[in-house]
């Protein structure tokens, strides 16, 4: 039986599916562990061995209110983040066909985007950021949108949104209702989001050039006297 299979059998899909969009092998894992799995560093999968006799190894996520308030380092490195070339790869898969079948929610938003002209500031439709993987996301704006569909696990969510948070991308969620019954008022919230980005992106390029000035590594223009450049 392959490792859908066991999920689709348990009613694990969607779990699991959800577990994967965190990045966090332990989240993972926890799925996987119901239905007797586990899974390495480089995304393979397979059998939980019985551990001396004493049964089945099982992992358990906590509830959110006894969770550590530390997120899951996303660490960056090779291509962009610490991440396998085996893993990147089963996101961007994964990310690829989310977007043959988006759902509802996802698709009047992203509409919207494209009737939109964002310019510089244009959200990527379900976007591999670090070890997860976004419904929008602005790499200029540093900034994620998630649309929170009905029966995605909430702990899971908010793991995950810590973790981007912690390497600078703010994370804006959405209820798919919300985007559905009252469209206007999402796009209201999603421009004040945008424009505090912004404001937040100027205000730290201006304390970065500021702080480089004051250590003299600020820019200085060149002049003719300089004589030619020494290459």
């Amino acid at each position: 039986m392959t490792v859908n299979e066991r999920l689709f059998t348990a009613g694990l899909i969607s779990e699991y599916e959800a577990a994967k969009e965190t990045g966090d092998l332990a989240v993972i894992n926890a799925v996987l562990a119901k239905v007797g799995l586990q899974q390495d560093a480089d995304g393979m999968n397979s059998a939980i061995e019985d551990n001396a006799g004493a049964g089945r190894k099982t992992l358990q996520i906590k509830p959110a209110s006894e969770q550590d308030d530390a997120a899951p380092a996303i660490r960056k490195k090779g291509r962009g983040w610490e991440i396998s070339e085996s893993r990147l790869d089963t996101l961007h898969d994964r990310a690829r066909e989310m977007r043959r079948n988006p759902s509802e929610a996802h698709k009047a938003l992203a509409d919207r985007f494209a009737e939109a002209d964002l310019g510089k500031y244009s959200f990527k439709r379900f976007a591999v950021v670090g070890s997860a993987i976004v419904d929008f996301n602005c790499h200029n704006l540093g900034m994620a949108i998630d649309i929170d569909e009905e029966g995605e696990s909430e702990a899971l969510a908010t793991r995950r949104d810590k973790s981007l948070e912690a390497v600078g991308i703010k994370v804006m969620r959405l209820k798919a209702s919300d985007i559905l019954e009252n469209m206007d008022a999402v796009l209201d919230r999603i421009t004040a989001g945008m424009r505090i980005r912004i404001g937040e992106r100027q205000t730290a390029r201006a304390k970065h050039f500021e702080q480089r000035r004051g250590t003299g590594q600020g820019y200085k223009p060149r002049t003719f006297r300089a004589g030619p450049r020494e290459d």
